[in-house]
C-alpha cells in the first residue's frame, strides 16, 4: 500500500492547492468528500431562499466542485442524490408535474431529507440553508420554465428532444449561487466555508471505527473507493472488493475487511491527489496514465518529453549545434531541478491501465530520491541523443490571423510516443503502442537496455524510405539514429558521433556512407534537368541493408548515366566514393552478411554533410543577391 500512503503525503504537502481552480478549471486538487461535474443550469437565490435569477451555463465554465456522499459518488443505478447540487430529478420539487418518470417524487424526497439533516446539523451553513428553504417550495422546474431556460410543449410538459448544451433538458444538471450582501463569494462551488462545513459534517457521520493501513491509526473506514481517476468518464477502480462470489480474495481471507483498511479520508485524499497529478502532469495514451511527481510538488524534469520539451522547457529553444554545447546546457539544466530534489527529495513514478470498465491496475511503480532520478533521467538524455528537426513551435500569426508554426532543429532524446510512431508508424494498434511505452519506461527510469527489436523496427522502417512522405522519414532517420547509438553505448559501450567520422572503419558504417554519396549524385543530376522522384538508392536502401554487395553493383550500374550527365562537377562525389570504397577490405565488400545498424549513422553523417554544404551555398547565394540590390539601390 506504499503508492496510497505517498499519494496521501503529497495531498498533505499541497493543501495550499486544494479547491485552487485557477486559469484552467479542469484542474482542480479536489477536497475530501467532494468532485466535479459539469453543470448545465445556474440558479442563483437570495439569502432567504427567494428565486432572483437563473441561466445556462456555458461549456467552457461548466466544471463544478460538488460534495458527494460514497453512494453518490460511485452511483450507476437506483437513487443516490448527492448533498448538494445534482440533476433535476433530484433538486426540483416540482419534476413530476413536467416529466412523465417512474418513482419521480422519492428522488426528490431522498435529496431533501438528506439536505435537510445537513441544514439541522451543528455543521450547517447559511448558504446551504437557503437553498434548502427555497427547494421545499417545489417550484423550481416552474421558475426555470418562467425564465425561458426550460422548454415545454402545448401539454406544458417538458419537451423530450430539447437540449441545454450536449444534455437533455430533463437531465440537466444544477448548480446554485446565493447572494448575500456582506458576502464576496455568491457561488456555493467555490466557497471554502461550504466544503469546510460538508466536510464536518459527513465525517461526523462516519461511525465505522477500525485500523487505517494508510494513517496508521483507529478511524473510520470505507469500503467505497472513488473511480473518475484518469477522467470524468473513468469508472475503473484501484482498489475494490465487492465480488464476494467470485475468487477475488477467496482461499486467502474470509472477508474483504482482512484484506486492508483504508479510512474514508485517506482514501479521499490520495484518490484526488492522483487525479490530479494525472490531469496536471500525467501522461495519458487511451486507457494508459503515467505520471510522476514529487511528494513535496517539486518542480521535475517531463518523463516522457523530448529532451527538448521535457529538459530544457518549451520556451528554451536556442539552437544547439554540438553535442558538447548539449552537454553543457543538460548539466544546467539538471542542476537547475537539482535545487529542489535534493537526496531527500522522493519522486514517485506510476504507470496506470485497465483491462476492463471497472478494474484499473498499477503496471509500473518505482520510489526514487531526487538524486538518483536525477542521475537516471540525465544518462537517457544524454545518451540516447540525435539532432533532429521535426518539432513545431509558434511562429506569429499570417494575415489571416492563423497561428504559424516553424520547425526548430535541436539535438536530444526523442520522447517515447515518437520513439514508438518511428518504430511502428501511426497506423499500429493502440496496445502495440501502449506496451511499447511500457517497455521503454524501464530504459528510463531503471536505466535498462533499449529492446533490440524496437530499435531493428525503427531502423527497418528508416530504410525503406518510398513508403513514407518525406517528413515523416525525416523524423524517423534522426529517431533510429538516436535509438542506435544508444543501443550500441549501453551494450558494447561505443561511443557514436553525430558528426561525420571520416576515420571509421565499420563495415557498415562506410557502406552506409556509400549509400549517400550514390544518392547524392542521383539527386545533383536530377536537379540539373528539374525532375522529381526517389532516387535508386532511397528505393534500394533497404535491399541494400540486407544484401550490401549485390545492391551496390546495382546502384553502381545505374549510376553510370547520372555521372556522365554531372560531368566534372561530380568529380569530387566520385573520388569520395573511392576513397571510402577503399577503407573496405575486399573480404568485407564481398561478404553476403547483412549490415549492422550503424549503417544508418553513417549514411546520416555523409549525407548530412551533403545538406550543410547545399544550405552553406543557398545562404551565400542569397547574401550575394542582398549585396547586389543593395548596391543598385545606391
Amino acid at each position: 500500500m506504499s503508492w496510497v500512503y505517498k499519494l496521501y503525503e503529497t495531498y498533505e504537502n499541497c493543501k495550499g492547492k486544494v479547491d485552487d481552480m485557477g486559469g484552467d478549471n479542469s484542474t482542480i486538487l479536489l477536497p475530501v468528500a467532494h468532485s466535479t461535474q459539469n453543470a448545465q443550469i445556474e440558479v442563483i437565490i437570495n439569502g432567504y431562499g427567494d428565486f432572483l435569477r437563473a441561466m445556462e451555463v456555458e461549456k467552457d465554465n461548466a466544471i463544478t466542485i460538488i460534495p458527494v456522499n460514497e453512494d453518490s459518488a460511485t452511483r450507476s443505478s437506483g437513487i443516490a442524490p448527492h448533498p448538494l447540487c445534482d440533476k433535476l430529478q433530484y433538486v426540483a420539487g416540482d419534476y413530476a408535474d413536467y416529466v412523465s418518470k417512474k418513482n419521480g417524487e422519492k428522488y426528490y424526497d431522498k435529496y431533501i431529507e438528506m439536505l435537510g439533516k445537513w441544514c439541522n446539523s451543528t455543521y450547517s451553513n447559511e448558504k446551504v440553508s437557503a437553498i434548502y428553504c427555497y427547494l421545499k417550495k417545489r417550484t423550481l422546474m416552474a421558475d426555470l420554465i418562467k425564465y425561458n431556460i426550460l422548454k415545454c410543449d402545448n401539454d406544458g410538459r417538458l419537451l423530450k428532444d430539447a437540449k441545454i448544451g450536449i444534455s437533455n433538458q430533463s437531465d440537466a444538471f444544477v448548480r446554485f449561487k446565493v447572494e448575500i450582501p456582506e458576502e464576496d463569494e455568491s457561488a456555493v462551488w467555490l466557497d471554502e466555508k461550504v466544503y469546510e462545513s460538508y466536510i464536518s459534517y459527513y465525517l461526523s457521520l462516519q461511525k465505522d471505527v477500525e485500523l487505517c493501513y494508510v494513517m496508521g491509526k483507529k478511524a473510520p473506514c470505507s469500503e467505497k473507493h472513488p473511480s473518475k481517476i484518469r477522467n470524468t468518464a473513468d469508472k475503473a477502480k484501484l482498489i475494490s472488493a465487492n465480488d464476494s462470489t467470485g475468487f477475488t480474495y477467496r482461499g486467502r481471507f474470509a472477508d474483504k475487511n482482512q484484506v486492508v483498511s483504508i479510512s474514508y479520508e485517506a482514501s479521499q485524499k490520495a484518490h484526488n491527489e492522483l487525479r490530479w497529478l494525472i490531469e496536471r502532469q500525467g501522461y495519458k495514451n487511451g486507457d494508459q496514465a503515467i505520471v510522476a511527481w514529487g511528494t513535496k510538488g517539486q518542480n521535475m524534469p517531463g518523463i516522457l518529453d523530448d529532451t527538448q520539451y521535457g529538459i530544457f522547457g518549451k520556451e528554451e529553444i536556442m539552437p544547439i549545434s554540438t553535442e558538447k554545447e548539449f552537454a553543457q546546457r543538460l548539466n544546467n539544466a539538471i542542476a537547475g531541478y537539482g535545487c529542489d530534489l535534493d537526496t531527500k527529495a522522493e519522486i514517485i513514478i506510476m504507470g496506470l491501465d485497465s483491462a476492463t470498465t471497472g478494474r484499473l491496475s498499477i503496471t509500473y511503480y518505482r520510489e526514487l530520491n531526487g538524486t538518483d532520478f536525477l542521475s537516471r533521467i540525465k544518462k537517457w538524455h544524454e545518451t540516447c541523443i540525435w539532432r533532429h528537426t521535426y518539432k513545431k513551435v509558434p511562429d506569429g500569426v499570417d494575415e489571416k490571423g492563423k497561428q504559424k508554426y516553424k520547425q526548430i532543429t535541436f539535438i536530444g532524446a526523442p520522447s517515447p510516443k515518437d520513439i514508438t510512431l518511428a518504430a511502428y508508424g501511426d497506423k499500429a494498434s493502440d496496445k502495440l503502442k501502449k506496451a511499447t511505452i511500457e517497455r521503454l519506461l524501464p530504459c528510463i527510469i531503471d536505466s535498462e537496455k533499449l529492446p533490440i527489436d524496437i530499435v531493428n523496427s525503427t531502423v527497418n522502417r528508416a530504410s525503406n524510405p518510398v513508403s513514407m512522405e518525406k517528413w515523416e522519414w525525416e523524423k524517423t532517420l534522426t529517431i533510429a539514429c538516436a535509438l542506435v547509438k544508444k543501443y550500441r553505448y549501453d551494450k558494447f559501450k561505443e561511443e557514436w558521433s553525430m558528426a561525420l567520422d571520416e576515420n571509421q572503419t565499420d563495415r557498415s558504417y562506410l557502406f552506409g556512407r556509400l549509400l549517400a554519396v550514390a544518392q547524392q549524385i542521383e539527386e545533383w543530376a536530377l536537379n540539373s534537368t528539374g525532375e522529381k522522384r526517389d532516387t535508386n538508392a532511397e528505393r534500394l536502401m533497404h535491399q541494400f541493408k540486407l544484401h550490401p554487395y549485390k545492391t551496390w553493383g546495382i546502384i553502381t550500374d545505374k549510376l553510370r548515366p547520372y555521372i556522365s550527365r554531372i560531368g566534372h562537377k561530380g568529380t569530387g562525389l566520385v573520388e569520395l566514393m573511392t576513397s571510402i570504397n577503399s577503407m573496405l577490405t575486399y573480404e568485407d565488400f564481398i561478404s553476403p552478411k547483412q549490415l549492422e545498424d550503424s549503417y544508418i549513422l553513417g549514411y546520416y553523417c555523409q549525407r548530412q554533410i551533403f545538406i550543410d554544404e547545399r544550405n552553406k551555398r543557398m545562404e551565400e547565394l542569397a547574401q550575394k543577391r542582398l549585396n547586389s540590390q543593395s548596391e543598385r539601390g545606391n
